[in-house]
C-alpha cells in the first residue's frame, strides 16, 4: 500500500498564499506518479511539456494528436512515443538535440528537469506532472529539397523519452475551451526568431484562449500549466523597443504553484499554439506578479496579473503535430479585461442574458439548504453535470486595497460552480430543455456566495424573496452508472458529496447500489430528506454518524425515521473494513469526499477502480 508524506509549500508559494490572504492549506501535490495522472496520461490526446536551456530559461511546447502516446512504465516512470517536427521546437532541441539520428541522450545524474501537463480539452480534464527525464532519442529523416534554407528544413520525427515523475497534481476544468484534437504532419517553417514580434504572432495571441507556460523553482522544480479564458484574455503592452504581454490570472484553486515559482524565480515560458493552423509561438522571458491597484490600473477589474517582458522568442508555422476543432467556450470565462483606455467600460460589459431566478430555499440542516430555481432562457443539462452561476452583480464591491470583513473577496470573482442534485429527466429522456423550466442545488453554507444564498429564498419574514443570478452554463461529466464491466457499484460521500449520485438515480438499478455515506449528526436532516425522496435507497445504505449527540427534536425525530428504515446507522467513521467487506462484489467505487479523506479512500482502494472528480473550484 503507497503512503506518502504529503508536499509541504515552498517559500514563493508561502508568500503568495501570504499576499492574498488564502487560509492556510494543506499541498495536494502528490509526490509520484498517481493514479488520476496514469490514467489521464493514457487517455489525453496532447501533452504540454517544459524545460530549462543552457541558461536556465524556461522554454514550453505542445505534443500530441493520438491519445495513448505516453504511457505509465511503473515506479513513476512515464514512456512518451509521439511524432514531433525534426527541428524548430525548442524543447524538442533541449532534451535530445538538433539531429534526428536516433541517437539515445542518457542524462546524468538525477536527470534533466522536465514538467508536463496532460490534458484533454474536449472533456476539460488536466492533470500536471513533474520530474526528471531519464534517456531520450529523435529518429527521423531530413527532407532532400536542397532549395529550402537548412534552418527552415525538417520532416516528421519520432521523439521517445523516458521521465521519472516525483510529482502530479489533477486540475480543475476552469477556463478550459473545448477542442476536437487530430493529429496532422508538422511542415514547420521558420517565420521569426526575433524580437519586435512578426505581425503573424501578434495575430495569434489576439485570437488566442489558451496558452501553456512553464515556470521553475530555480534548478530544483518546474511546473507547467494552462492559462485559458475568452479570445483575446492575454493583451499586448508594447511591441518596439521591448515586448510586453499581460494576463488577468482569474479566481482558480488558489494553490499559486506557478506563481508561486515566479515569486522565487521571475523566468517563465510560454507557448501560443494555433490549433487551426498548426503555427506555434515558443517565448522566454521575466515575469512581474501585480497585485491590487498595480494590476487594476494596468488590466481593468484585475487583482491579480501577470507582465512578462520577451527574452526569446520563436514564431514558426506549421509546426504542430496537430490540429483542433472549436468547441464549446468555458462557462467560467469572463469578459475580456482590456488594458486602461484601450476600450470603454460599456464595451467590455457585456453579458449572455441568461438568467435563474431563486423560487425558494429549503433549509435541511443548520448549515444546509435546498435551492429551487427556474430558468429564463433555454439550456441543457445532463445528471452529473454542475451549474455555473456568476454573483458578482449581487456581490462585487471592486477594488479596496484591504477588506478584513471579508479578505478572500480581494481575489474573487464570485463565480461558483455547484452540482445540480435534480434528476434532468426519466431515461430515455438523459437531457431535457430547460425552457422557464426548474433546477435544484443542494449546497452547504461554507463562504461569502453561500452565506448570500442562504439569505434568500425562505418565506420565514426574515429572508429575502426575490433574487435572479447569471448562469453561465452548465457542464462537467460525474456521471455514476452501472455497466457489464460494473453490475455493482459503490459510492462514498461525505455530507454534501452525496449530490452527483442523486439525479442519477432514476438510471441506476439500486439493488446493486452500495452507499457509504458519512456526515455529522447535525446533518442528519440531509439523510432524512434524501430518503424522503427517494424511500427505495434505505436498504443501499450504511450512515456513519460522527460529532456530538443531536440535542434538536427536529433532529432526533429524523434520527427515529431513519432508524425505523432499512437503512443501517453506524456512529463511527467509516474504516478500511467496510470497504473490504464490499470488495468482493464492488467492481467500481465512486469517491466524493473531501481531499484528506478521499486520499485515505485510494490508499485503501489501491488496485480497484476509482472514478472521483475535484469540486475545489
Amino acid at each position: 500500500m503507497a503512503f506518502y508524506q504529503a508536499k509541504e509549500w515552498h517559500e514563493g508559494e508561502l508568500e503568495m498564499h501570504k499576499k492574498l490572504r488564502v487560509p492556510e492549506q494543506d499541498n495536494p501535490s502528490q509526490p509520484m506518479l498517481s493514479q488520476q495522472a496514469a490514467s489521464m496520461l493514457q487517455r489525453a490526446p496532447l501533452l504540454a511539456v517544459g524545460t530549462l536551456d543552457s541558461e536556465g530559461r524556461p522554454w514550453t511546447t505542445l505534443w500530441g494528436g493520438d491519445k495513448g502516446f505516453s504511457q505509465p512504465l511503473g515506479n513513476s516512470i512515464i514512456g512518451i512515443r509521439t511524432p514531433v517536427p525534426a527541428v524548430l521546437d525548442p524543447v524538442v532541441e533541449i532534451l535530445v538535440g538538433h539531429e534526428a539520428d536516433g541517437e539515445v541522450v542518457k542524462v546524468e545524474g538525477q536527470g534533466r528537469l522536465l514538467s508536463g501537463l496532460t490534458i484533454d480539452l474536449e472533456t476539460r480534464k488536466r492533470v500536471k506532472i513533474a520530474g526528471k527525464m531519464v534517456a531520450g532519442a529523435l529518429s527521423g529523416q531530413h527532407t532532400e529539397d536542397s532549395d529550402r534554407e537548412a534552418q527552415n528544413s525538417a520532416t516528421e520525427g519520432l521523439l521517445q523519452l523516458a521521465v521519472k515523475v516525483e510529482e502530479s497534481l489533477g486540475n480543475c476544468p476552469k477556463y478550459l475551451n473545448k477542442k476536437a484534437i487530430t493529429p496532422a504532419h508538422p511542415e514547420p517553417r521558420l517565420v521569426s526568431n526575433a524580437t519586435p514580434l512578426h505581425p503573424k504572432a501578434l495575430d495569434l495571441i489576439q485570437n488566442s484562449d489558451l496558452f501553456f507556460l512553464s515556470t521553475s523553482r530555480s534548478n530544483s522544480e518546474m511546473d507547467t500549466n494552462h492559462r485559458g479564458g475568452p479570445t483575446g484574455f492575454v493583451r499586448v503592452l508594447a511591441n518596439d523597443e521591448k515586448t510586453v504581454l499581460i494576463y488577468p490570472e482569474y479566481s482558480g484553486n488558489r494553490l499559486y504553484q506557478s506563481l508561486g515559482n515566479m515569486i522565487v524565480n521571475p523566468k517563465a515560458g510560454f507557448c501560443f499554439p494555433d490549433f487551426r493552423t498548426g503555427d506555434c509561438l515558443y517565448l522566454t522571458g521575466t515575469t512581474e506578479i501585480l497585485v491590487g491597484r498595480d494590476a487594476a490600473n494596468i488590466i481593468t477589474r484585475s487583482n491579480v496579473a501577470i507582465k512578462f517582458t520577451v527574452d526569446s522568442a520563436r514564431y514558426v508555422e506549421r509546426i504542430l503535430p496537430l490540429r483542433g476543432t472549436p468547441g464549446e467556450a468555458s462557462p467560467y470565462n469572463p469578459n475580456v479585461r482590456f488594458l486602461f483606455g484601450e476600450k470603454s467600460t460599456a464595451q467590455a460589459e457585456s453579458t449572455t442574458g441568461n438568467r435563474a431566478k431563486l423560487l425558494k430555499q429549503i433549509q435541511l440542516t443548520p448549515s444546509i439548504s435546498r435551492f429551487h430555481f427556474s430558468l429564463s432562457n433555454a439550456a441543457t443539462y445532463q445528471a452529473g453535470q454542475y451549474v455555473t452561476f456568476d454573483f458578482s452583480e449581487h456581490l462585487d464591491l471592486g477594488y479596496s486595497h484591504m477588506r478584513d470583513d471579508d479578505p478572500r473577496s480581494l481575489n474573487d470573482d464570485f463565480v461558483r460552480t455547484f452540482t445540480v442534485s435534480s434528476p434532468p429527466g426519466l431515461p430515455p429522456r438523459p437531457t431535457r430543455k430547460l425552457a422557464d423550466d426548474e433546477f435544484e442545488i443542494t449546497i452547504r453554507k461554507v463562504g461569502v456566495v453561500t452565506d448570500f444564498l442562504s439569505k434568500h429564498g425562505r418565506d420565514d419574514g426574515r429572508s429575502h424573496l426575490d433574487l435572479d443570478v447569471e448562469v453561465k452554463g452548465f457542464g462537467g461529466s460525474f456521471v455514476v452508472q452501472q455497466d457489464q464491466d460494473a453490475p455493482v457499484i459503490g459510492y462514498i460521500a461525505a455530507g454534501v458529496g452525496i449530490t452527483p449520485l442523486l439525479p442519477c438515480l432514476p438510471s441506476l438499478d439500486l439493488t446493486k447500489l452500495r452507499l457509504l455515506w458519512t456526515m455529522r449528526e447535525t446533518d442528519i436532516g440531509l439523510a432524512s430528506d434524501m430518503l424522503d425522496q427517494h424511500p427505495e435507497m434505505a436498504k443501499s445504505i450504511k450512515l456513519f454518524l460522527t460529532g456530538d449527540p443531536t440535542k434538536s427534536d427536529k433532529d432526533r425525530t429524523c434520527m427515529m425515521k431513519i432508524m425505523a428504515s432499512a437503512a443501517v446507522i453506524e456512529h463511527r467513521r467509516i474504516a478500511k473494513s467496510d470497504l473490504d467487506d464490499l470488495s468482493a462484489e464492488v467492481k467500481r467505487w465512486y469517491v466524493c469526499t473531501g481531499l484528506a479523506q478521499r486520499n485515505t479512500l485510494l490508499q485503501w482502494l489501491e488496485g480497484q477502480e476509482v472514478l472521483y472528480e475535484d469540486y475545489n473550484f
